[in-house]
């Protein structure tokens, strides 16, 4: 039955008009330049294919969306960094072309003894993170005075991955102004040089990490904090020591006393921290091999991060938490957080661990943390190269991952199944072949 002309008369009155132009909501450049600034990331990883989209839109949103798409560069090899040069370089729009180099602010490249190299670095004038992957045994002098003057005032950190040490210790001489340093030596199969062929250039650190997991390369360590590089004792905050021969009993002799944050791969008997007076956040990475002990902590230690206690052999976790509970006692009791980076199975045969330190904290009223998997297994999780300004360091968090609460119920509450045959053969296969070296290799000797 069709409705009669008075009613459609009456619901066409009755409908609201559509929104004129000349009253539209209009948000100012600079909320959508912050909207733009975080609808940029995906699960903490910057999505570059949306920021082309974004810089399409609309002629006020393409010189912004444009600068966040240069604010992280990656480049892979020179026919990348020939790409990079043609657009940063347009003559059409040369003021453009520069605001688009002065956007840069993290330049990561795969980089080895070629000229096109530093031509790179000096189109940034603006660069704080400069990120290297280097396979060339040495620099050409040419090539390594180029880099000299092409290395930006304003650089504040570099990390870098080597698979030869000269070439490494020609890169680090020519960056004395940085605070920040990450060396990843893992890849390296020689010897550390001994003695180191150069001094350290006059940086003053806020952080260093170093990671070689073969035993005796901690000497870069040591290095860096010597002879010029000495000022870094005064000012480093942050130490993160991936190298299993590394005895933290050295550093109260090195003279790093205002450390803050501290990971290092254990705490053994015999180990004295105790003039590390300013630490308040202590990570132990493979705190396995032998069993971890924490009397020689310092009592500032107020965030305490443990890699999995669980191993091959049996662990006594009730003298593991009673040892844990002399030291918070005789701390004063200022430990305040607990996190444990554990990855946990449905099918793993026990969870001992995570409840031993779960009933520790929740009898205390500690706070405790489980990171499953450990932190870093998602892309993009990584401390960032900021100020220490409070312990537990920010750490941005994959969304992947599920809710503290809900994990940790899941897991402990979970009931336990004996393994089969077949789940034991295929937990040791993933043990072995998911590392190139044995846990038992970290032990000290």
């Amino acid at each position: 039955m069709c409705r009669s002309e008075g009613a459609r008369s009456v619901e066409a009155r009755c409908r609201p008009n559509p929104p004129s132009k000349r009253h539209a909501v209009t948000f100012p450049i600079e909320l959508w330049i912050l909207i733009l600034r975080e609808a940029q990331y995906d699960d903490l990883q910057p999505r570059y294919r949306w920021l082309r989209r974004y810089s399409l839109v609309c002629s006020a949103w393409r010189p912004y969306a444009q600068e966040l798409l240069f604010a992280h560069v990656a480049l892979r090899g020179s026919g990348h960094c020939k790409a990079f040069q043609r657009a940063v370089l347009c003559p059409h729009n040369p003021a453009h072309a520069e605001r688009l180099r002065r956007a840069v602010r993290t330049l990561s490249m795969v980089m080895d003894h070629q000229e096109i190299y530093p031509d790179i670095i000096q189109l940034c004038p603006a660069l704080r993170e400069l990120h290297l992957c280097m396979y060339h045994a040495t620099f050409r002098p040419d090539v390594l005075a180029a880099l000299a003057h092409a290395v930006p005032r304003t650089l504040r950190a570099l990390r870098v991955r080597t698979y030869h040490y000269p070439a490494l210790f020609q890169l680090l001489a020519l960056f004395p102004h940085i605070e920040y340093l990450e060396v990843d030596c893992n890849s390296v199969t020689a010897p550390v040089p001994s003695p180191i062929p150069c001094d350290p250039p006059r940086w003053r650190l806020r952080e260093l990490r170093y990671t070689n997991l073969r035993r005796g390369t901690h000497a870069l360590v040591e290095w860096a904090l010597s002879g010029p590089g000495q000022g870094s004792r005064d000012t480093l905050e942050g130490l993160r020591v991936q190298c299993p021969s590394f005895n933290p009993s050295v550093l109260p002799t090195l003279g790093v006393s205002r450390l803050r944050s501290l990971a290092i791969p254990r705490v053994a008997n015999g180990d004295d921290l105790s003039v590390l007076t300013h630490i308040e956040e202590l990570w132990m990475t493979a705190p396995r091999y032998p069993t971890p002990t924490f009397l020689p902590l310092p009592a500032s230690v107020r965030h305490l991060a443990l890699h999995p206690l669980a191993g091959a052999a049996e662990v006594d976790y009730e003298s593991i938490e009673s040892e844990l509970a002399t030291f918070y006692e005789q701390a004063g009791a200022h430990l305040e957080v607990v996190t444990y980076h554990r990855r946990c199975d449905e099918d793993d045969e026990s969870v001992e661990d995570v409840r031993m330190l779960y009933d520790f904290c929740k009898a205390r009223d500690l706070e405790f943390r489980l990171m499953d998997p450990p932190y870093g297994y998602y892309a993009g999780e990584r401390i960032p190269f900021e100020p220490i300004s409070q312990c537990p360091r920010l750490a941005p968090q994959s969304s992947r991952r599920s809710t503290k609460q809900e994990r940790l119920g899941s897991i402990l509450n979970a009931p336990r199944k004996k393994p089969t045959l077949t789940r034991k053969l295929a937990r040791s296969a993933k043990k072995a072949f998911g590392s190139t070296i044995h846990p038992a290799s970290l032990a000290r000797p």
